[in-house]
């Protein structure tokens, strides 16, 4: 039985950060609610996320309370779909993730992901574009998506993010949702690719930094492809720019293309010439 809630106190919630952050009755619009699922999650997760990460987050704010956006920022480590999920969901907005398929195979894990509306991405497959119809779908609803445009861990030995891939801007054309840059900086330190369990430590902490939503249009004359490819490097680039304030750095004039790599730290191996960044509590 669903609990009506008085049109007053919901609105009173909405502006309620706290009841907003734990998605509380009546506190987000629909297309921003977790479900039970998550909800109970969060009990365990956040405090653990909380002393684990130590987090830092600017410009949270950009995160819209409605409407269909996509979220995309850069992918270090095998923590960063946890820190990603509690900037969003303190912030008041429950993500749909574009997850590999063979992770929703993961007993356990892959039913709470299925069942909370995650979106199975089966690449070389001829049900490859399913994803992007379900995205689409996720979208026309209002909702809010996460995706990692590099697809993968950065193969970037100073770990600035890749050249990104097309389907972000892609399904930005095809519903106009806004594209939001979110850069995370930290994760990898704290749960380096190839490991098991994370490793925390002193001074040791996820940092992360939201942009301005990027509302994009094809130029006059610009055919699709064309389209797709400079939105992407405008949205890495806008990245890259916002991981650059969080590491006190200048990201390269070009990023790193992935696609002549021999290396592959995604799966464990090693990136030659990486050095360990250390980075100031």
């Amino acid at each position: 039985m669903r609990i009506r809630i008085p049109r007053a106190l919901r609105e009173r919630l909405r502006r309620n950060r706290t009841a907003r952050s734990w998605d509380l009755p009546g506190a987000r619009a629909p297309e921003r609610r977790s479900g039970w699922i998550i909800g109970l999650l969060q009990i365990p997760l956040r405090p653990l996320l909380l002393a684990l990460t130590r987090p830092h987050w600017e410009g949270a704010e950009n995160i819209p309370a409605h409407g269909p956006i996509i979220v995309c920022g850069n992918h270090l480590s095998p923590l960063d779909a946890l820190a990603y999920g509690h900037l969003l969901h303190s912030s008041g907005a429950a993500p749909r993730f574009l997850a590999k398929e063979p992770i929703l195979r993961i007993p356990v894990l892959g039913h709470i992901l299925r069942s909370t509306g995650q979106i199975p991405v089966l690449r070389g497959s001829s049900r490859s574009a399913d994803a992007l119809a379900a995205a689409r779908a996720a979208l026309a609803r209002g909702e809010l998506l996460l995706i990692f445009p590099e697809g993968t861990y950065t193969r970037d030995p100073e770990l600035w993010p890749m050249q990104g891939r097309l389907g972000a801007a892609r399904l930005a054309l095809a519903t106009g949702a806004p594209l939001l840059p979110v850069a995370c900086w930290g994760t990898r330190l704290l749960w380096p690719v190839g490991s098991p369990i994370p490793h925390p430590g002193p001074g040791r902490r996820v940092q992360m930094r939201v942009g301005e939503p990027m509302t994009v249009a094809p130029r006059p004359g610009e055919d699709a492809r064309a389209a797709e490819e400079r939105i992407t490097a405008e949205l890495m680039a806008a990245i890259a720019e916002l991981l650059g304030t969080l590491r006190a750095d200048t990201p390269p004039d070009v990023l790193h293309d992935p696609r002549s790599d021999a290396h592959r730290p995604e799966i464990g191996q090693p990136v030659p010439g990486y050095r360990a960044w250390k980075q100031t509590p």
